[in-house]
């Protein structure tokens, strides 16, 4: 049975739009489908809205984290929040599934860096800095905009507070924002090989190398049209969704084994067959096996990679 360090999903924000619960619910991620796994780690994500302004954003962000915080405490037996390495650790050792709490687009800090210390209080220690078109903080994926002069400080202060910063989503320019001026290592929580498949929310080998030689950490996703041309031209009978993200692992593995983990953007994008929610995961760490991956290495993309990168990062 494998282990499990997932750095991404939208399931804390679906629950909150659907009034679902997290001991079981309908969608991608709930409690009970970590038992297909030995240790687990999931990264929560609550995305910024885009239908709603920065300042609605922060408020409803408020919403949706009592909301999320109200489900670990009914379920604190089995998983816990965890803000420190030491946290992730003793729900590692309890047995319980390690929960930590991430947000999608910076744009709800809304020109005010105080909000900052709400968001650290909350529990949240990874942000993305964008996630679509021109913000407060700068340019996503689907833009040629860097960072702006407040998205500058953002990356400064969350550096200085132990954030992790998340550059998917992000665009080239503003990617390069970040490795410029970064003092720590920073991740892209759920990005893909563009090598394998080119779409611009994908990372070059040279960004791979690049997050890799900083000390962060990459997570591939199962955002099928990250994945494979053919789910693009609405053809996915051309491609195993399986062979496809072993694909993906396989390339970035032969750059830098160390920096790859999984970020698979549960409830945050359409299923694919045969890894439809995560209870299905594990085939994924067998087909990799399967393809001759040692079971180390295999194991080190499922959780070690990711436990290790915490275990620094996070004070």
């Amino acid at each position: 049975m494998p282990s499990l360090f997932d750095l991404h999903c939208d399931t804390a924000y679906e629950m909150y739009k659907g009034k679902q619960g997290l001991a079981h619910n309908t969608l991608g991620i709930d409690i009970e489908k970590f038992d297909a796994f030995e240790n687990k780690a999931q990264i929560f994500a609550i995305w910024s809205d885009e239908s709603l302004t920065d300042d609605e954003v922060y408020v409803n962000f408020k919403h949706v984290s009592a909301e999320f915080h109200g489900h670990i405490n009914e379920n604190i037996q089995k998983i816990s929040l965890c803000t420190t390495a030491q946290e992730i650790k003793t729900a590692q050792e309890q047995d319980k599934i390690a929960a930590l709490l991430s947000v999608e687009d910076a744009r709800l800090l809304g020109n005010d860096l105080s909000r900052l210390e709400t968001l650290y209080n909350e529990g949240v220690r990874i942000i993305t800095l964008c996630w679509k078109g021109m913000s407060v903080i700068g340019g996503g994926y689907d833009t040629d905009e860097g960072l702006t002069d407040f998205g500058l400080e953002v990356l400064s202060q969350c550096e200085k507070m132990g954030i992790v910063v998340d550059v998917s989503h992000l665009s080239e320019k503003g990617f390069w924002d970040v490795a410029n001026k970064a003092s720590k290592p920073f991740i892209a929580s759920h990005s893909n090989a563009n090598l394998i498949c080119s779409h611009k929310r994908n990372l070059t080998d040279v960004q791979y190398r690049t997050i890799s030689s900083s000390g962060g950490i990459v997570g591939i996703s199962l955002v099928a049209k990250h994945l494979a041309k053919a789910y693009r031209d609405n053809t996915p009978e051309q491609c195993s969704a399986l062979e496809t993200v072993c694909n993906h692992i396989e390339h970035f593995l032969e750059i830098d084994s160390t920096a790859l983990c999984l970020g698979l953007d549960f409830d945050g994008t359409t299923p694919l067959a045969g890894l439809e929610d995560l209870s299905k995961v594990p085939v994924l760490h067998e087909a990799l096996t399967n393809r001759g991956l040692d079971e180390k290495v295999a194991d080190d993309v499922f959780y070690n990679n990711a436990f290790r990168f915490f275990n620094n990062a996070l004070n």
